[in-house]
């Protein structure tokens, strides 16, 4: 390929979205985060992987189909920009794995 080819396919790649649109993304099930009670333990599950912030008791979380669950504002961030899972990076609407 010339040059002039590597530019024109780098801008057309470029300009296409790798995420998925809010529409999608609204129809992710929300809840809201539960404190172990009786946990003395704090788990890995109890981060969000996207931020690495522990969650607190009443923040509102999104869950993927594959079960990975963020904080909604770093969910939805994440997903506008990548439509798999950072985890498991197993496609939210699709199935398909990236391994």
């Amino acid at each position: 390929m010339s040059y002039e080819e590597l530019l024109e396919l780098g801008e057309t790649v470029g300009t296409q979205s790798r995420g998925l649109s809010q529409e999608l993304i609204s129809l992710l099930p929300v809840s809201k985060y539960k404190c172990r009670l009786f946990s003395r333990k704090k788990s890995r599950n109890e981060r969000c992987v996207i931020c690495q912030m522990e969650y607190k008791r009443g923040e509102r979380q999104i869950t993927l189909p594959c079960k990975h669950v963020y904080h909604v504002g770093c969910g939805t961030r994440w997903l506008g920009i990548n439509k798999a899972c950072p985890i498991c990076f197993t496609e939210v609407f699709g199935g398909a794995s990236k391994r």
